[in-house]
């Protein structure tokens, strides 16, 4: 019933408008920056390697993007790179997070489809909406930062089955 429901639907967040913009002007941009070169007469390979270059970043900032799921011992979340698996028994705390604040990304996405990758040193980054975020902190001191489209609920069914 319930579980086989959450297990199946994807929870996480879409994405907040300062993300979407930020998608929209990275798109608009990737597609600029050859349209010039390709008018200023720059050499074919340098008009390749851009476009390259480019594209690689879209396509791989767009397989990132996180899915969310829950079931009644694990929190899972997945891309086309990875496939974390958070037992509740793991979890030391979690909590809503919907502060902005200052973030540093150490090693990742920094608002192209979404925040991911390492941020703040080793927090793990899996965010489509700053103001959606959750910290789960685990007894091993590891922290993820998720974004479920109901943070709240998300929190209060984690914190029941743990």
């Amino acid at each position: 019933g319930f579980f086989y429901f959450y297990t199946m639907k994807n929870l996480t967040s879409k994405m907040d408008k300062k993300t979407g913009l930020m998608t929209t002007s990275f798109v608009v941009f990737a597609v600029a920056v050859p349209f010039v070169m390709y008018k200023l007469g720059a050499p074919r390979v340098s008009l390749f390697m851009v476009s390259l270059i480019m594209a690689l970043a879209f396509i791989t900032s767009y397989m990132m993007i996180p899915q969310l799921f829950l079931n009644d011992k694990t929190i899972v979340i997945k891309n086309n790179f990875v496939n974390i698996k958070i037992p509740f028994q793991d979890i030391q705390n979690i909590e809503a997070c919907p502060n902005i604040g200052l973030n540093i990304r150490t090693l990742g996405v920094g608002g192209v489809f979404g925040h991911f990758g390492y941020y703040n040193g080793n927090d793990v980054w899996y965010v489509t909406n700053v103001y959606h975020k959750v910290k789960i902190e685990t007894k091993t001191g590891k922290v993820y930062m998720i974004s479920p489209e109901n943070p709240e609920e998300f929190i209060k069914i984690v914190k029941n089955f743990s």
